[in-house]
């Protein structure tokens, strides 16, 4: 979908909800890819639910007792073991997967809500297009840079940006909150161009919006914003 000055708001709510169903949709059993690779993690080694180094002695535990009852010459038992192993798993994979639906379903509600405007700011951009960011040291996190645009909204709406980063690195870029923010794409190889488009629903007022990324030897890197689309 192409959003810029004409898209009407109705056509840019329908687009952040198709996102926001992508998301719940990955973290069901239909994203096959990642529901198989964790069955066969889980049904394997059910006891890494508490992490690897917990679930590699549970592991390494049970196959001690398995190894015993064979000894002793209890192929009945070893089998029930066994079996008893395996349904462990599956209910180690169920619980695992109705907490990551939960988490999926809660963290979507944060994303339909809208940001309340923020007192205090200045210097607010009306229709910013390829502004150019600055990076400071991430005030919270260690080792991280971070780069933010004031913004004022004139009316509650989804307002769509574009972050262009040239020459990309490859270095992870993180946007600031949940709360209003709907990722719609990220699309970029290193040494390219990456562009991500974001959407925000914002209340009327100023609003700070942030990115940041891990601060590597090439320094910061140079990106850009543009607002797409208006409220009205």
């Amino acid at each position: 979908m192409k959003i810029d000055a004409q898209t009407l708001q109705a056509d840019v709510v329908k687009l952040s909800e198709a996102v926001l169903r992508r998301e719940l949709l990955k973290s069901t059993p239909l994203n096959l890819r990642r529901f198989l690779r964790y069955l066969v993690l889980f049904l394997l080694f059910p006891g890494m639910v508490f992490g690897f180094r917990t679930g590699m002695v549970i592991t390494l535990c049970f196959c001690a007792l398995l190894g015993g009852v064979l000894v002793c010459g209890s192929p009945a038992a070893a089998t029930v073991s066994i079996y008893s192993w395996l349904a462990l798993g599956v209910g180690v994979m169920g619980f695992v997967q109705v907490g990551v639906v939960r988490k999926t379903l809660a963290e979507n509600a944060r994303r339909r809500l809208y940001r309340p405007a923020q007192k205090g700011l200045k210097h607010a951009q009306t229709a910013p297009q390829q502004l150019a960011l600055s990076w400071q040291p991430h005030p919270g996190q260690k080792d991280f840079l971070v780069s933010s645009l004031v913004f004022r909204a004139p009316k509650k709406g989804i307002y769509a940006f574009l972050l262009s980063v040239a020459n990309y690195d490859g270095r992870r870029i993180i946007t600031g909150g949940v709360t209003g923010t709907t990722i719609v794409h990220a699309q970029g190889r290193p040494g390219q161009q990456l562009q991500s488009l974001t959407l925000y629903r914002l209340e009327a007022g100023v609003h700070e919006l942030s990115w940041a990324v891990p601060e590597a030897a090439k320094g910061a890197p140079r990106a850009t914003v543009s607002l797409l689309n208006r409220a009205e």
